[in-house]
């Protein structure tokens, strides 16, 4: 089975809208070793983090399994923030306070201050070139400080992500709802995340998956040149010597069907899974997609939401190639 075109009928066609995340949470990191502590327990280089840049990362286990993926950035020498999964936010804090006693840093969980938001769509960057003082311009680019940040996620300036600090800046979110029209369906960001191949860790694979099944090596969540960090071994020698067998791939779920995060896929008549669902939406236009790890033999002999299915999941084209071990 070869992956056909990915659905093209994508809300970031049509003008900006504005969605908010409350699937999203921001966990803060302070103190003097900030930047030198969360560099050895995560998967990226943070040491050479640019000033105005964000990079993907994750946390993983020694067995190299992820425990979380983040976005971070750094707003001085001593504050970084991740941005992660809300439903891992607690297990996360409790994976990296077991090494925080070693380390002077404070870890905690920016709950009730900050909104985030996403907006997409053509026109983008221009619509919120209005309330902020100055744009980022590249993928992964910021701008913005305390009170309140703007972060690309695409190079194009159709995908951004707003986190507001209500405290500091309360008045900003008023301007952007008033700025740009909600999104009419919520799951339309995920789906957008989906196409892009950016799988995200929930508490339903939190410490299952290596970082090449999930496409991490891939995405750019992993830095290869960069030195120790729990699970680093596992994960390069993996990279170095082995090949990966399982794979993150883009499916459209049969018409009417739905599957959550940790659910298994079928071969046709097998009662073994197959692929397991990492992340899922429904577009408003009542797509649903998936993003799986599976194995290619099974890609290409069809998967199925039961074993007893008719109907195999369509593989569509990610943006970027999947290399098979």
């Amino acid at each position: 089975m070869s992956a056909t075109s990915t659905d093209t009928r994508s809300p970031a066609a049509n003008g900006p809208t504005l969605t908010c995340l409350p699937g999203e949470a921001l966990l803060e990191v302070t103190g003097r070793d900030a930047v030198t502590f969360l560099h050895n327990q995560a998967s990226c280089d943070l040491k050479n983090l640019g000033p105005d840049r964000a990079t993907y990362g994750t946390l993983c286990n020694p067995q190299g399994r992820v425990l979380a993926d983040f976005i971070a950035l750094a707003l001085g020498p001593e504050r970084v923030l991740l941005r992660l999964r809300r439903d891992i936010l607690d297990s996360t804090l409790a994976a990296l306070g077991r090494f925080a006693l070693f380390s002077k840093v404070t870890l905690s969980a920016a709950r009730d201050e900050w909104r985030l938001l996403g907006c997409q769509g053509a026109g983008a960057a221009a619509s919120l070139q209005q309330l902020f003082a100055a744009m980022p311009a590249a993928d992964l680019a910021w701008n913005g400080g305390t009170g309140a940040i703007l972060l690309q996620l695409d190079g194009r300036g159709e995908r951004f992500e707003v986190w507001i600090n209500c405290g500091e800046k309360p008045a900003l979110l008023e301007q952007l709802e008033a700025a740009l029209p909600v999104a009419t369906c919520a799951s339309d960001w995920e789906a957008a995340t989906l196409r892009r191949g950016i799988a995200r860790i929930t508490a339903a694979t939190a410490g299952e998956l290596l970082p090449q099944q999930l496409n991490y090596d891939l995405s750019g969540h992993i830095n290869f040149r960069k030195g120790c960090y729990p699970g680093q071994e596992v994960i390069a020698r993996m990279h170095y010597k082995g090949k990966a067998k399982r794979r993150l791939v883009l499916v459209q779920l049969p018409a009417g069907a739905t599957a959550s995060a940790g659910e298994p896929l079928y071969l046709p008549g097998k009662d073994q899974p197959a692929a397991q669902v990492v992340n899922s939406a429904t577009t408003g236009y009542g797509i649903s997609l998936a993003l799986v790890t599976t194995s290619q033999p099974a890609m290409e002999e069809g998967l199925y939401l039961a074993p007893e299915g008719t109907e195999a999941a369509q593989v569509l084209e990610l943006p970027y190639p999947v290399p098979f071990g």
